[in-house]
């Protein structure tokens, strides 16, 4: 889920002219030009120099069509709400209502296995879930399941998720998957849920991804991020890119310090990372920064299927056209993780394509 979309960065000025010099001296278009063209673009289409640097409009071989075909946060939250109506973004932005729906119609998801909350929390098999003791007779049924993770119903951007694997003995214990520590039930619900304080949770078993894709970094559950449409009979996929964690980090989301690498959509190949913080000004890279494991180049797993299961999870949703699909790749294929009914528009600099260009696509029209 993604309702809060992310706000552009501060530039500073010192900044905007260090990295325009540089570009300049790099031999891309010269710093006067780059100037000329910023001010231009933030007078006359609200587009700022972080933004510019960013989005690498210092390349001499990009026409102004492609600059200015870009969009506000504003414009293109406008132009997604008239793909998808509001009135039905919140079946999407709510994670129980949009595991049910994606259930229904026999989407693949990471297998659900219940609803922590303090007043209606509930198994997957309609008993009582609202406390340690609810949530300790719960996984005490679960003799297969190895580690189980909790999302916030409404929450986004990696917040509030937690990972955890059962050390079942005399008394059940739980191992953080991020710091070790081990915890009581009692201990994690109370210490670190709080449903008591209005905390609501998901809870799935935690997916065990493809070794091709765990290799990049372990310690997340690494996630592809499609931009897909259905409009009835027209069917496509807009972008994609890969997201990998930082090592030692649960999750893969850009706020929280993960690399993303853009998608050949035709087939399957990574291509090079890069950062989208105005600090980094756009640095690019092709193996992971913590661990130097090689990432561009390599080939999605089952990327055909990746791509099928996107646009299926989008139809699946009424009045809803368009949405950024997060599928994890497990040993047996893809799986739906969520969709995003309002992506981050920002996703158009890792595709290096204009919002304008993206939606006047034939499947667009």
């Amino acid at each position: 889920m993604n309702v809060h979309l992310k706000r552009p960065q501060k530039t500073t000025l010192g900044g905007v002219v260090r990295q325009t010099l540089r570009r300049a001296s790099e031999g891309h278009l010269a710093a006067s030009r780059q100037f000329v063209e910023m001010l231009i673009l933030r007078v006359l289409y609200g587009l700022g120099p972080g933004h510019y640097h960013v989005a690498r409009y210092w390349r001499r071989d990009l026409p102004w069509r492609f600059k200015s075909g870009f969009w506000t946060y504003k414009k293109f939250r406008h132009h997604v709400n008239t793909l998808n109506p509001p009135a039905y973004q919140k079946l999407s932005q709510n994670k129980i209502s949009e595991k049910a729906i994606l259930q229904l119609v026999g989407i693949p998801t990471p297998r659900f296995l219940g609803r922590l909350h303090n007043r209606v929390g509930v198994t997957a098999t309609g008993s009582r879930l609202v406390n340690a003791d609810d949530l300790t007779q719960l996984l005490l049924t679960q003799q297969q399941v190895e580690r189980v993770c909790f999302k916030l119903v409404e929450g986004y951007g990696g917040k509030g998720f937690q990972a955890v694997s059962l050390e079942r003995g005399d008394t059940l214990k739980l191992r953080l998957l991020d710091s070790k520590k081990v915890a009581s039930v009692s201990e994690f619900v109370d210490n670190i849920l709080q449903p008591g304080a209005g905390a609501d949770y998901i809870i799935e078993e935690y997916v065990n991804q493809h070794p091709e894709v765990a290799r990049l970094n372990a310690s997340s559950v690494n996630t592809l991020r499609i931009w897909a449409i259905n409009r009835g009979d027209t069917q496509d996929i807009l972008g994609a890119f890969l997201r990998v964690g930082r090592r030692g980090r649960l999750v893969d989301n850009t706020s929280q310090g993960g690399l993303i690498f853009p998608i050949d959509t035709d087939t399957g190949e990574i291509g090079t990372g890069l950062s989208l913080k105005n600090d980094n000004w756009n640095e690019t890279f092709q193996t992971h920064k913590d661990s130097g494991e090689k990432i561009t180049g390599a080939t999605v797993p089952f990327w055909i299927e990746s791509v099928s299961l996107a646009i299926r999870a989008v139809a699946a949703f009424p009045h809803i056209q368009f949405a950024g699909v997060d599928v994890a790749i497990t040993v047996d294929g893809p799986v739906v993780i969520e969709l995003n009914v309002e992506p981050d528009p920002t996703a158009a600099i890792v595709f290096d394509k204009p919002h304008r260009e993206i939606f006047r696509q034939p499947s667009m029209r």
